[in-house]
């Protein structure tokens, strides 16, 4: 029987892969591990000859936690999450996983998801939110990437009266985009120096993660070049203006979220018009 192929890649496309696997993939699996919970892993465990590495094998970043014999892989340039090598497999045993998030021409919010592990906090010290003195029913929740690099700490209502929003575009469905946009006066980064942005299309938006252990943290919004803003109408001005105020931050990487509570809106637009640089 003719495998079931899949392509994937990076978002930046410095690493691609190839999958072929012996019966079709429908159901893939959530790591409740600390690591896995913050970077939104979606794991499939193909057979050693199932994977194969197209292009950027040797450009790789890795990461292993303290007392961990698990060793994550992703990229430099963009951060995407590629695969692991030492996981807990859904059979007991270890193997190498590879995120299904990376897959081209497959929508994530279709897979079949089961839970995979227990969850394990040891990396950082979990603090569960607070009341924010001065403003009525706020919180201040803290979190951060996993190696402890890069910090953050967002006063805000608590996330379930909050909008928060998911879709599966090209960038998001590898970043596990999960968000909130406070105002940028709401967000306080400790160690910002080790993110590293990345940056495709018009340039826009610029999406930040952790240069040690890749944990995608949020953005930064940067918008058209202000030579361009200065020739629009005023109203349209103040709009860019009120939305470049705003930072985005992944839910993911928050400590005690009221994950069952929150009303996460969903946009199901996919990934149309996304292209992989075939010169990189």
């Amino acid at each position: 029987m003719a495998p079931y192929t899949y392509d994937g890649n990076c978002h930046c496309g410095l690493f691609r892969f190839e999958l072929r696997l012996h019966q079709p993939l429908e159901t893939v699996y959530a790591c409740q591990c600390d690591l896995c919970s913050k970077k939104g892993y979606l794991w499939l465990f193909p057979a050693e000859d199932e994977f194969e590495i197209r292009r950027g094998g040797g450009e790789v970043a890795r990461y292993r936690a303290q007392a961990s014999h698990e060793e994550h892989f992703f990229c430099p340039t963009c951060g995407t999450g590629i695969f692991v090598k030492g996981h807990k497999t859904p059979a007991g045993g270890i193997g190498m996983g590879v995120n299904a998030r990376a897959l081209l021409d497959t929508n994530p919010f279709e897979f079949k998801v089961e839970s995979l592990g227990e969850a394990s906090h040891a990396s950082v010290t979990i603090s569960e939110p607070t009341l924010e003195v001065g403003s009525e029913g706020w919180k201040v929740y803290t979190g951060g990437c996993h190696c402890g690099a890069v910090g953050v700490t967002v006063r805000t209502k608590p996330l379930p009266e909050i909008e928060v929003k998911e879709d599966n575009c090209s960038i998001c469905q590898r970043n596990a985009n999960v968000c909130i946009y406070p105002d940028r006066s709401q967000v306080t980064f400790q160690g910002e120096e080790n993110l590293v942005e990345y940056q495709f299309g018009r340039k826009f938006t610029g999406h930040r993660s952790c240069g040690v252990c890749g944990v995608q943290v949020g953005m930064k919004l940067h918008g058209p070049p202000q030579s361009v803003v200065e020739r629009l109408p005023a109203a349209k001005q103040e709009m860019i203006r009120q939305t470049l105020a705003i930072t985005p931050l992944r839910v993911g990487i928050l400590n005690g979220v009221e994950w069952s509570d929150l009303k996460i809106q969903r946009s199901d637009e996919g990934t149309k018009g996304y292209v992989v640089d075939k010169d990189r």
